[in-house]
C-alpha cells in the first residue's frame, strides 16, 4: 500500500508541475501579447475578473472532480445547477417564499437530483455517461415547468428583485468578493478532504480499483451516493449564486461552465479512470482556462479560434492522461 501510494503521490506531483509551466506559459504569452496591442493583460482588474469568472464553474468542477476521481463522471451538474437558480427565483418571485428557505429549498431540491443519479448508475447499473445525461434532460424539463409564467404561460426567465441575494453576488470581506473567497475555500477544504482523509483515500480505492476496495470493507455504492449527491448539491450551489448575480433564474443558465469544469478537472490531473487528481491541480486547470479566455479578449483574438484552442488544450490533457495510465500499467506489469 505504502509504494501504490508514493507513485500515486508522485504521478500527481509530475502533472501538477506539468500544468503550473503550462499556466506560466499562458500568462507570459498573454502579458507579452497585450503589450504589443497597446493592452495590459495582468492587472487587478483582469485578475478580479478571472477570479470571479472562475467563481461558478468552482463547484462544478470540484464536484465533477471528486466523481472523475471515484470514477464515475456527471454530465447533468451544469442542468442542475440551472434548476437550482430557477427554483429559487421562483421561491422568491412566485411564492413569497423568505431568501433563506428559498436558498434552502433550491439545495435539497438540486441534491435530490443528485440521489437519482446514484440511484440509476447504483441501482440500474446505467453508464455514468448515459444515466447522467438522461437525468439532465429529466431535470430541464422541470426546471422548464417551474419557470412556467403565471401570466403568459410559457417558460421564461424568473425575474425578481432582493436585497439580501445582491449582498450574495456583491459582498465583499476584506475588499476580496465573498463569492471568490467561499469558491477558494472549498477548494482549500475538498483538497484536504481528497489528499489528507480516510474519507479521500476511499474515494482513490474506489477510483482505481472497485473491487478491491470492496474485499477491503468500503463500498462503493455507497461513495457512489455521496458523491453524486455532493455534486449535485454543488451545483445547486452555482445555481443559487447565478440567481444572486443575475436577479433572475434560467433554464438554460450554466450550459457552458459544465465543459469549462469537466475541461479543468482533466487538465488538473484527474483522470477519466479514476483514481488519480487532486483538488490543486483542478484549481490551476481553472485558473488556466479563465486566463486563457479573458487573454484572448484583451488582445481581441477571435472568439472561434478560442473555442477551437480551447479543445486543443483538452486534447492535450487527455493525451497527458492516456499516456501517464500507460506508464502506470506498464509500471505495474
Amino acid at each position: 500500500m505504502g509504494q501504490s501510494m508514493k507513485k500515486l503521490a508522485d504521478r500527481l506531483g509530475s502533472k501538477l508541475l506539468t500544468l503550473l509551466v503550462l499556466f506560466v506559459v499562458i500568462i507570459i504569452i498573454f502579458t507579452v501579447w497585450a503589450e504589443l496591442v497597446g493592452q495590459t493583460f495582468l492587472n487587478r482588474m483582469i485578475i478580479t475578473t478571472i477570479g470571479e469568472k472562475l467563481v461558478l464553474t468552482s463547484f462544478l468542477a470540484i464536484g465533477s472532480g471528486f466523481l472523475m476521481v471515484s470514477g464515475k463522471l456527471d454530465l447533468s451538474a451544469s442542468t442542475i445547477g440551472a434548476f437550482s437558480s430557477v427554483i429559487s427565483a421562483a421561491c422568491l418571485s412566485y411564492w413569497g417564499v423568505p431568501t433563506g428557505p428559498a436558498i434552502v429549498i433550491a439545495l435539497v431540491s438540486s441534491t435530490v437530483f443528485g440521489i437519482l443519479n446514484a440511484v440509476l448508475v447504483s441501482e440500474f447499473n446505467f453508464a455514468p455517461f448515459i444515466g447522467t445525461l438522461a437525468m439532465a434532460s429529466v431535470v430541464r424539463g422541470v426546471a422548464m415547468f417551474v419557470s412556467v409564467s403565471p401570466l403568459t404561460g410559457q417558460p421564461m426567465t424568473v425575474q425578481f428583485a432582493n436585497d439580501a441575494t445582491r449582498w450574495i453576488a456583491d459582498g465583499r470581506i476584506l475588499g476580496i468578493p465573498a463569492m471568490l473567497l467561499l469558491a477558494i475555500i472549498a477548494f482549500i477544504v475538498y483538497g484536504v478532504i481528497l489528499a489528507k482523509t480516510e474519507f479521500g483515500m476511499k474515494i482513490y480505492m474506489v477510483g482505481g480499483n472497485p473491487h478491491a476496495a470492496h474485499l477491503c470493507g468500503i463500498s462503493p455504492k455507497k461513495m457512489t451516493y455521496m458523491l453524486y449527491a455532493n455534486s449535485a448539491f454543488l451545483a445547486g450551489v452555482a445555481g443559487v449564486i447565478f440567481m444572486s448575480r443575475q436577479q433572475y433564474g434560467d433554464f438554460s443558465a450554466l450550459g457552458g461552465n459544465q465543459f469549462t469544469g469537466l475541461t479543468a478537472a482533466i487538465l488538473g490531473g484527474v483522470s477519466f479512470g479514476g483514481g488519480s487528481g487532486n483538488m490543486g491541480g483542478v484549481f490551476i486547470g481553472l485558473m488556466l482556462l479563465n486566463s486563457f479566455d479573458m487573454g484572448t479578449t484583451i488582445v481581441r483574438f477571435s472568439h472561434y479560434w478560442t473555442t477551437v484552442l480551447t479543445g486543443v488544450l483538452l486534447l492535450f490533457a487527455l493525451m497527458l492522461d492516456y499516456y501517464g495510465e500507460r506508464k502506470v500499467q506498464a509500471s505495474l506489469k
